[in-house]
């Protein structure tokens, strides 16, 4: 189980839109374990509000992955994937 710890610059009090519920059932189905929910969902905010700002998916990988020292560089790319799919599905398709 990976433990997530959520990056300094989480937005705890999360924010509009979303699935809470989804985001969440999708990290148990990858296997990403969290030791709080709402550390996670600020976590997956905070990877959107990073790509709404143009950070780079490298980049944001990155971060994702020093955050959460237990992550590897895949375990990353999946939660910040998850975390868009669920929060800001317009990141997605771009190029």
């Amino acid at each position: 189980m990976i433990i997530l710890a959520a990056p300094a610059y989480a937005d705890p009090d999360g924010g509009p839109g979303g699935d809470d519920a989804g985001f969440l059932a999708a990290l148990h189905s990858a296997d990403i374990g969290y030791n709080n929910p709402s550390s996670a969902i600020g976590s997956a905010r905070a990877v959107c509000t990073c790509l709404n700002s143009g950070e780079s998916g490298l980049e944001l990988v990155n971060d994702v992955k020093t955050h959460n020292p237990a992550f590897n560089m895949d375990a990353a790319a999946e939660f910040a994937v998850i975390a868009a799919k669920y929060y800001c599905p317009q990141q997605l398709s771009k190029s």
